[in-house]
């Protein structure tokens, strides 16, 4: 059952591509603070508004750099309350390179807000991973950033984050987001 709620939402919120207010590429550069390990992230976002919610689907994949890959998707439901945007949804990790056994469900739930510092958003929030299964890998994100418009279409965010839990990881990224 949690496999066919998590594909119909998935399969919802995935019509963003095609009908997106926004739509972003990131690359980060990510290290493991337990073991050192770096590896390349990169993300590729969209977003709608559509009645009041804030729809958002997100694709990850990310390469370390000895070797190893895992990808993610996930789809997300939000709503502005004041100068917050709170958020939930599910997700779906691939597992370590794909392996047999490897991949799980999770949900996800959050909150972020922002605000226009000159010619500039400042934003910043956290999301947690609502696992399932014990046996799942937790992680809560926090995470920063700024986004410069460069004309009425174009726009690069220059982010920072920082997970904890069993996942724990600093990173730095760089957008280039596209508004329709």
């Amino acid at each position: 059952m949690k496999k066919f709620i998590t594909t119909v939402i998935l399969a919802s919120v995935s019509g963003l591509a095609v009908a997106a207010d926004f739509a972003s590429l990131e690359v980060d550069r990510v290290r493991d603070t337990k073991t050192r390990a770096e590896s390349n992230a990169q993300y590729l976002r969209a977003g709608k508004d559509v009645a009041g919610l804030q729809l958002g689907l997100q694709a990850r994949t990310q390469v370390w750099h000895q070797g190893g890959m895992v990808n993610s998707l996930e789809g997300t439901v939000g709503k502005q309350v004041g100068a917050v945007n709170v958020f939930g949804g599910v997700g779906y990790d691939n597992g370590y390179n794909g392996a047999k056994n490897g991949n799980f469900e999770y949900g996800v739930v959050g909150a972020s807000t922002g605000m226009k510092l000159g010619s500039v958003y400042a934003f910043g929030g956290a999301k947690t991973r609502v696992n399932w299964e014990s046996a799942n890998p937790k992680q809560t994100l926090a995470f920063a950033g700024v986004n410069v418009p460069l004309n009425k279409t174009f726009s690069v965010d220059v982010s920072a984050s920082k997970s904890y839990q069993d996942i724990q990881e600093r990173a730095a990224g760089l957008a280039l987001r596209v508004a329709f």
